[in-house]
């Protein structure tokens, strides 16, 4: 399973984005973890091949709240990460 971070901007933090992408993750069966960082911006952790981590990317702001918005997605792939289980908010 390979395992990818994306960072997220935009109005993202203080709306509601971290609770309407683990419903999003969840929904769709996706293990991984979101978190607010200190620069506004927020991370998302998903295990997911390359393909599901494209259509994630590409559906998201359908699956936001309506008071969030995004700017900018940046993804990268991490090498080596355990299996995770289930999708968490971390704090």
């Amino acid at each position: 399973m390979e395992t990818w971070k994306l960072v997220v901007s935009g109005l993202v933090q203080g709306v509601g984005f971290r609770w309407s992408v683990l419903n999003y993750a969840q929904s769709l069966g996706i293990n991984g973890t979101v978190k607010n960082n200190a620069d506004s911006t927020v991370t998302i952790i998903l295990q997911a091949d390359k393909q599901t981590v494209n259509s994630f990317i590409q559906n998201l702001p359908k699956h936001i709240s309506p008071f969030a918005k995004i700017e900018n997605i940046q993804a990268e792939e991490l090498p080596g990460v355990e299996k995770m289980h289930d999708f968490h908010v971390l704090y």
